[in-house]
């Protein structure tokens, strides 16, 4: 029997993993961050100032949203429903997501191109609402 090599293993399993779609990796950390799973400050750099301080209001806000989703595993309940603008340039999103099995709220970003990233393929939010 051959041992495989860490880096021979980690090279396999590095080759099947893909990208999520920027919304819904934005929408995912969103959750975490509303549900103090995260902390805001872990999307620093991602979100402009505004929608920044927004968050920190839902944040404060949504303080149940926590002490709700506590032994349950917050999760996005249905697929994201995406608007792009007609350029490309910016996409709304809209969320509904599950805090536990018999509480659902909504969540909803807007993220547009951010041209200051390396090869300008980054995106940032630019406004952020959750009910």
């Amino acid at each position: 029997m051959h041992a495989t090599s860490p880096s021979r293993t980690a090279t396999h399993h590095t080759q099947n993993v893909t990208a999520l779609p920027p919304h819904v990796w934005f929408a995912g950390r969103l959750l975490d961050v509303l549900t103090g799973r995260r902390p805001v400050a872990s999307l620093a750099g991602r979100v402009v100032p505004e929608a920044y301080d927004r968050l920190w209001d839902l944040v404060n806000a949504r303080a149940d949203w926590g002490y709700v989703a506590r032994g349950h595993a917050p999760r996005l309940l249905t697929k994201p429903r995406v608007s792009p603008s007609p350029d490309g340039t910016a996409i709304e999103v809209a969320a509904t997501v599950a805090l536990a099995p018999d509480i659902v709220r909504a969540l909803a970003f807007r993220l547009e191109r951010d041209g200051t990233r390396a090869g300008g393929a980054g995106w940032r939010c630019t406004a952020v609402e959750a009910r």
